[in-house]
């Protein structure tokens, strides 16, 4: 066991790995607001979202 990980939460880094990302936050585009990564939004057309949709109604 590291010394790391015997520090009190308070003392401990958010994240120690390469992305140095908070350990209680949330993953890329599922959280509110705005994202703080690179992320495109998704385009999709009206002709295709009707596809979409029916289809997710059709099961």
């Amino acid at each position: 066991m590291s010394t790391d990980d015997r520090a009190p939460r308070e003392e401990r880094p958010d994240s120690t790995g390469p992305n140095a990302r908070p350990r209680d936050t949330t993953i890329g585009q599922t959280g509110e607001g705005i994202p703080d990564d690179s992320g495109q939004p998704v385009q999709v057309d009206e002709d295709e979202a009707r596809r979409i949709e029916e289809k997710i109604r059709a099961l």
